[in-house]
């Protein structure tokens, strides 16, 4: 399990309680968790997905997802760490509801992000944000992230140890 405590945010692993407000989020029309996709996920595809990230480390599934939560344990959204090679990853990160929105719940979890990144040994990691995202692009910048291509952002980590417990 793991568990990123910040001021304002707490990052922590997916589990069964999870499930439905994961549902909710993917299938929405109106905020979808990572984009629009064709197919609705069903209550078995996602149960399946958290009980992958409960039983595998990243090192395995190549990906992790953290649930974004206030320190009231309000669940706002989450950040994944996806295409994970043992040296890079990409990052990304939704707050879910407007309201939440603007309040430094993402600059906080995506610093919690970092710092995890760095303690798993990752040299690298990348972000997509749309042109149009000028928030999001203002977020990843103020973290170190850097501008590589239209849409593509690098934060080169510094090399420390891997803690191999954490994989």
């Amino acid at each position: 399990m793991i568990l990123l405590e910040g001021d304002k945010v707490t990052l922590r692993s997916v589990d069964s309680s999870d499930i439905d407000t994961l549902l909710l989020w993917e299938n929405s029309t109106t905020e979808p968790l990572y984009g629009v996709f064709e197919e609705q996920y069903t209550r078995e595809d996602v149960a399946r997905f958290v009980e992958l990230q409960q039983q595998y480390p990243i090192a395995e599934t190549e990906q992790l997802r953290l649930m974004i939560c206030a320190n009231n344990g309000e669940r706002l959204g989450a950040i994944d760490l996806t295409e994970y090679d043992g040296f890079s990853a990409s990052v990304s990160i939704i707050i879910v509801d407007s309201e939440n929105r603007g309040r430094g719940y993402g600059s906080e979890a995506l610093r919690l992000m970092i710092a995890y990144a760095e303690s798993i040994g990752l040299q690298i990691l990348r972000a997509k944000v749309l042109s149009e995202n000028k928030i999001s692009r203002q977020i990843f910048s103020s973290a170190g992230f850097v501008c590589v291509g239209a849409d593509n952002f690098e934060l080169s980590l510094p090399h420390s140890a891997i803690r191999s417990d954490l994989l």
